[in-house]
């Protein structure tokens, strides 16, 4: 078993970075497409909307519900703000936009939550619980591409997927990023957040 790091703790990362390419990051959406096709055959569940964590999850989500055939979508916004090197801000920036939730709050949705790494599991337990207090009854499948030890899936789920498990100080970028724009990306600076 791996031992993580807390995420209120600056992490000492590898100096390598690698990258992963295109073929890599379709061929760990089609693992996690097929997983969770034959997860809801075996369990005659039908997914009703997919709810990406944006922004990281917005394109594995995109990728995912293609290969499922999945049209509807409600997207969930959470950012994790970085100051002095560390992670600790969260904002629930928007909650599951284009969702009737009042209209059938009483209805047992099935929901596919995709998340693109899932590390300290801040992000994706907030979208989480915010999900769980809106819509109670809601059976929750959660996908990540990346999580940092498959023993820290949320709890609370009906079933998680994921493509690859990875120790948390070891970095890698999706192939729209680049290692720059991990650490300096506009979306760092909390005056981007808010405008």
């Amino acid at each position: 078993m791996m031992k993580y790091t807390k995420s209120n703790e600056k992490i000492n990362y590898e100096a390598e970075i690698r990258d992963m390419s295109h073929d890599e990051f379709k061929n760990y959406c089609l693992k996690i497409s097929k997983e969770i096709d034959d997860y809801c055959k075996n369990t005659n569940l039908r997914i009703d909307y997919v709810v990406p964590i944006l922004r990281s999850g917005a394109v594995p989500a995109v990728y995912i519900a293609n290969e499922l055939n999945l049209i509807k979508f409600a997207p969930i916004q959470v950012k994790k703000i970085k100051q002095n090197g560390i992670y600790d801000h969260i904002i629930l920036l928007n909650t599951l936009k284009d969702l009737d939730k009042d209209k059938d709050k009483d209805k047992e949705w099935i929901l596919l939550v995709v998340e693109g790494t899932f590390s300290s599991g801040d992000t994706a337990n907030t979208a989480l619980d915010e999900i769980k207090k809106t819509l109670p009854k809601a059976k929750i499948l959660f996908s990540t591409i990346c999580i940092r030890g498959e023993e820290n899936m949320p709890k609370g789920i009906e079933k998680g997927f994921y493509g690859f498990d990875l120790p948390r100080e070891k970095l890698f970028t999706y192939p729209w990023e680049s290692a720059d724009m991990k650490e300096n990306h506009p979306d760092q600076k909390i005056e981007n957040i808010f405008y």
